[in-house]
């Protein structure tokens, strides 16, 4: 018995020794991770670096190739996220030196196991978040054979800022957009490495929500990520709407003004304050954080990466011709109700006047109400539908144009969704076993749409593609089809933003 017991721990000893010891070569070199469970084999390697640091005279740069490294680099450790304010109490490292990613998966070692491949890109209006929080782990999407990837990349200023000095010194003449260029780094990165951690580098799905929505609303636009990857998802992409003032674009062309927003270099000076360049790149990534008290982070069209507005692109068809999946929670705008307040009607349609000027009286008759309950009630509706639900329809009409089929869904638990509030379930993070068969059903539909490109398959619910009837299917309380979301408000507010940003 004594005997058996030894040869026991022993057999235990190596299975987990050499599970300990299975390194992954990438171009840079060799990694390790950690193992998460010996019986399916899963591991997660953390903080693998896609770029080259982007501090010193690398700040306001695009993303240069990480440098390679001897021996076997330890990948057991989340990277600092990218600098940001963060809320009270909150415990996460930052640091410019932040453009990291994380893999999960159950096939390190085997290339031959093809797996689908997940990136996934986090949200926060590009002023927050990181890939690696805690709603976003990635162990449920891994544990149903895909390879999961998850980024950090630059925020706010030190993502986003555009500024005549920097366009300058630009070989391509334009600046902005850091943090989208930093995403198309990681997903050459992926191309090049994934197959090592049993992933299939031409079966990517890019899926992000809010800010990771509009960024894969981007990537989609853009012809530098073009074959990065077969399928994309935009959980509640932000494509207009601005915290401080309701009706404001949050996509801003680099020289010229957008409706009453100036341009990305003007927004840049004004953010600068006086101070070049040079005297802004010798400052720490804390004081470029503090400088404002909310920076204006906008996309930026640079005629680079951006063209036009994705709406833009999208209506022409000239997006990524990919299958795609496109979707909105039912309550967005509750997520926002802080700043939707508004002491009065006037004051409220004030802030709509300012954008919509001589359409304001079509916009505001779908949001009435007088007293300070209905006025919050209107405000929060009014950015459900012009944040979020009629932006999305923009998207999906515009998938009419290519071949690849889109598909749309709303979101609602308990009659109730704000904005990001399928996350937890479609991770799996939720509290309440309850849930459960919730959580395995989005996380099925996910995968399943990643595997095949159609969210379709034994055992889950017919989803009808989007087309002519414009068919979207309801998640959540109950699984149904409908059809034509709100069509009324998103036709009116359709009308109300034509040719904003130059074509009818």
């Amino acid at each position: 018995m004594k005997t058996l017991l030894i040869l026991l721990l022993l057999a235990s000893f190596r299975l987990s020794f050499g599970a300990e010891q299975l390194h992954v070569e990438v171009q840079q070199g060799k990694v390790s991770g950690l193992v998460l469970d010996e019986k399916t084999h899963l591991r997660v390697f953390r903080g693998i670096p896609y770029a080259t640091p982007p501090i010193g005279e690398l700040r306001w740069r695009l993303p240069k190739p990480p440098k390679k490294w001897k021996g076997v680099r330890e990948c057991d450790q989340f990277s600092a996220a990218a600098p940001q304010k963060l809320k009270k109490n909150a415990s996460i490292s930052l640091s410019e030196d932040c453009l990291y990613l994380n893999i999960w998966t159950k096939r390190a070692g085997k290339p031959e196991a093809n797996l689908p491949v997940m990136v996934w890109i986090h949200g926060g209006g590009l002023n927050q978040g990181y890939g690696h929080k805690g709603y976003s782990d990635g162990e449920g999407f891994a544990n149903r054979n895909v390879v999961l990837v998850s980024l950090n990349y630059r925020l706010g200023a030190l993502g986003f800022l555009a500024h005549p000095e920097l366009s300058a010194e630009s070989p391509k003449g334009v600046s902005g957009n850091y943090g989208l260029f930093d995403q198309i780094a990681a997903l050459h990165w992926v191309k090049k490495n994934i197959k090592g951690f049993g992933g299939d580098p031409n079966n990517v799905t890019i899926f992000g929500e809010s800010a990771g929505g509009t960024s894969v609303s981007a990537l989609c636009s853009s012809p530098l990520a073009k074959g990065l990857f077969a399928r994309a998802i935009m959980q509640s992409p932000w494509m207009f709407g601005y915290v401080n003032k309701l009706a404001e674009p949050n996509i801003v062309r680099l020289k010229d003004a957008v409706g009453p927003v100036g341009s990305a270099e003007e927004i840049g000076l004004k953010y600068a304050d006086g101070l070049s360049i040079k005297d802004l790149r010798k400052l720490s990534g804390e004081k470029i954080v503090a400088r404002s008290s909310y920076f204006k982070t906008r996309v930026t069209i640079d005629g680079c990466l951006l063209s036009a507005h994705p709406a833009e692109i999208f209506s022409r068809g000239e997006q990524a011709d990919v299958p795609t999946m496109i979707g909105t929670t039912k309550n967005e705008g509750a997520y926002f109700w802080y700043f939707a307040k508004s002491k009065n009607r006037k004051v409220f349609a004030d802030k709509l006047k300012a954008f919509y000027q001589d359409k304001t009286d079509a916009v505001l008759a779908l949001y009435p109400g007088e007293s300070q309950e209905e006025l919050q009630k209107a405000a929060v509706n009014y950015i459900t539908d012009s944040w979020f639900v009629q932006p999305a329809r923009q998207l999906l009409e515009g998938m009419r144009k290519v071949k690849s089929p889109t598909y749309q869904y709303e979101f609602v638990k308990n009659g109730w969704a704000p904005h990001a509030a399928e996350l937890k379930y479609l991770f799996n993070t939720h509290v309440d076993s309850k849930d459960d068969s919730l959580a395995k059903l989005m996380a099925d539909q996910w995968v399943q749409f990643a595997r095949t490109g159609d969210p379709n398959g034994e055992g889950l619910p017919s989803w009808p593609p989007y087309k002519i009837d414009q068919e979207y299917l309801r998640i959540g309380d109950e699984i149904s089809v409908g059809k034509t979301l709100k069509k009324n408000v998103c036709d009116i507010l359709d009308i109300a933003t034509r040719g904003l940003y130059g074509s009818e």
